[in-house]
Formats: C-alpha cells, structure tokens, sequence
C-alpha cells in the first residue's frame, strides 16, 4: 500500500465522522480489505509523510495553511523538527537513484519484530558527531539482509548491497581506470553516487574481506570519507559521505558451519555497533506462511511449521554442518502451490540442500520426518526407521 492510498484510509475514517483518529482505527480498517499492518508502522508512515493520523497538521507557529484534501485552515509544520529534517533528506534521493529504493512487493509475507525497530533506532540515530554502523550478526536465515532493506523501504531510501568476498577491494567499488577513445580515463561507478545522497549501503559477509583489505573501511567509517588515488584522471579525489549515507554491515560469526570467515580486528569494530539477530519463533513462522500464502488451509500451515522446526532440530541434533531459512520453506511452498508434487517439492526446495552440501547421507533424516508430517501423503509408516528420526517426529507431532 503506497502513502496515498494509507491517506485515503485515513480521510475514509474522517469524512465518516470520526473527530479523533488513532493507529488501531486504523489497522482496523485495512484489516477488513485485507492487508495487515501494525500500529508502529501506521504511526511511522504517517510521521515519514508529515500527515498527522487526525488529518491535521501538527501545532507550531501562528502561520495556517490549507489541507488539499480538507480544504480547511490547519497550522504548518514545526520548523526544524526531527521529523522535518528527516523529510528533507528523503526528498534528497538523487533522481538517478529512486530506481534503487525498494518495492513493496519485496517484502510480501515480512514479519517486523523487535529487533528491526532496534535497527531503525540506531540508524535514526546516526546523525554528525554520532555516527553509528550497525554490524548485524547471526545465522544464516534470521533476517540479517532483510532487515537492512526493511528499513530502507519503511523510509523510502535507495538500497545498496555489496555481498564481500576475501579480494574486495572498497576503492573499485567508487570507480576504476578504463580505455575511452584511446585515452586512460577514470570511470566512476555506482557508489560514488550512493554515498553522496541519502541512502542505505549494506557491506553483507563483512568478515569474508581480508583484514589487510579491511583498512579502507577504516577511513570510510571514521572520517566518512575515501580517498581513491585513481580518480579525477590519476590526480585523485576525496569522496564525502552525505549526512543520510547510513552504511551497516551483516556477518555470520566463525563456526564450524562458516569456515571462511575472518574475525574482523578491533580497529574495525571498534567503529560498530552491535546486534545479534534471534531465529524466528514458530509463531513467527506460522504469522509469515499465512501472510504470503493466504490460500493455504490452516491444516497445510501447521504442517509446514512442523516439518521446517523438525528439520531444524535434527540439524543441530545432529551437527550437520549447513543452516536452512525460511527462504528454503518458502521455495517450497511455492513450487507445491506452483503444481509440483509435494514429495518433489520437498526435495527441490530443501531437502536436496544436502546434495549441493555435499551431505548427501542426511537427506534421509529430512525425508523420514516429511514422512511422519505427511504421512497419509507419503503412504509410508515410520515406525521402521532407526536412528531416533521417530522419536523426533512424534516429539514435533506433539
């Protein structure tokens, strides 16, 4: 739902006669046309356009001026409010980058938690003299990526991700020396136009880079600045970072499962902050199924559940070295609803993961326990099965 049409839900409620409007009127509303929004985040959007939930402008100086959809006299906006200033930087998105701010449709079934709104609280506080980069950390699946794009999105920012590996080298990424009519010319790329607007700019698998490729972070974060001696036809240039460049990192910490990773020193994070992203809930879970796939049953959802949580528990049970998100669940639904059988949905969604990890043994604790979840399905008992898979499946039936 764009910004105008959450206006009009809002003008809906005024023009039925209701004098005060509240968030949870709100969500009501769109409730019955069947979208499903929080409170905080009808709150926030209205903040973000400057649009008061009662339709009238917040109270400041003694100047009126004409609401285009009332048509009656309401105050201005305070000057030099938080909300103003953050306005302000919004309407700064260069023009060549409003392609990069992202869809709503990305985020089709998104549960927003807690931990998101303590992204957006150090962001929103990242402001001169304070400068925060969030280093977000956790397993695989638990939101890390998303939850930096969520944010853009909730404020209409354009979204960057660079996924880093161990050669990654930041300068190339502000521009590199190309031939052009015979002449060495320096050609800038895309970052050098992303850091000098309001943006969000995500460095994902931080801790794949090189401690030694590490150091020109160090002047980004600390100066918000880079020099790149290529630049300017070899004489060089100083890029500056825009006040609303909010740049944040994401990581999977070193484990028997991430191998490759490097453990970042403490010249880098000392210029971090830190949040560590929980695993989803199975409510959580549950909520995400019935918001992207409103078609299934509420039977077909629980079972999902059942299956993706048991799947969970037998991997760590059994230390087996890969990870599966709801990513993995949701390819899977998707191919079911799409008409392939669930057994060969099961398999090209998930299941298979162990092939492409190179764990092709385990594959069949996944298919013993889509067996116990779908058993009539499956037409196969698994009482006969050793290992203690059965013991697993009836503690998840459970």
């Amino acid at each position: 739902m764009n910004n105008d049409e959450l206006k009009a839900v809002r003008d809906s409620l005024i023009q039925d006669g209701k004098n005060t409007i509240r968030a949870w009127m709100i969500k009501e509303e769109l409730a019955k046309r069947g979208i499903i929004m929080d409170e905080s985040t009808i709150r926030g959007r209205f903040c973000e356009m400057n649009e008061p939930l009662s339709g009238r402008m917040t109270v400041s100086s003694s100047a009126t001026v004409t609401h285009p959809e009332l048509k009656t006299p309401v105050e201005a906006p305070k000057q030099g409010s938080v909300r103003l200033e953050v306005q302000k930087a919004v309407k700064q998105v260069l023009d060549a980058l409003k392609g990069y701010i992202p869809n709503p449709s990305d985020f089709l079934g998104y549960i927003e938690r807690p931990i998101d709104k303590r992204l957006a609280l150090h962001y929103d506080s990242s402001r001169p003299h304070n400068w925060k980069y969030p280093l977000t950390q956790g397993k695989q699946g638990t939101g890390k990526t998303m939850s930096h794009m969520y944010y853009a999105h909730q404020n209409q920012l354009p979204f960057f991700l660079f996924s880093c590996f161990e050669d990654f080298k930041l300068g190339k990424l502000f521009g590199e020396k190309t031939i052009l009519s015979g002449d060495v010319k320096f050609k800038e790329g895309l970052l050098t136009q992303a850091v000098q607007g309001p943006a969000v700019i995500l460095f994902d698998e931080v801790n794949y880079v090189s401690n030694e490729n590490s150091v020109d972070f160090h002047a980004l974060l600390q100066n918000r600045e880079l020099f790149v001696k290529d630049a300017n036809d070899g004489a060089g240039k100083v890029y500056k970072l825009h006040d609303d460049c909010k740049i944040g990192f994401a990581q999977n910490p070193k484990s028997a499962k991430y191998i490759g990773g490097n453990i970042k020193p403490s010249n880098f994070l000392g210029r971090c902050t830190y949040i560590t992203y929980p695993e989803f809930k199975k409510s959580d879970i549950k909520k995400a199924i019935k918001t992207r796939f409103p078609n299934l049953v509420e039977d077909d959802v629980n079972k999902f559940t059942e299956f993706y949580f048991a799947c969970c528990d037998t991997i760590e049970q059994a230390n087996i070295p890969v990870d599966i998100s709801i990513r993995q669940l949701n390819n899977v639904i998707d191919l079911y609803n799409h008409g392939l059988p669930l057994s060969d949905a099961l398999e090209d969604g998930l299941i298979n993961i162990m092939d492409a990890a190179s764990q092709p043994k385990n594959k069949e604790a996944f298919k013993v326990i889509a067996e116990g979840v779908w058993k009539e399905m499956m037409n196969k008992s698994i009482d006969n099965k050793v290992g203690g898979f059965s013991s697993l499946i009836k503690k998840w039936r459970v």
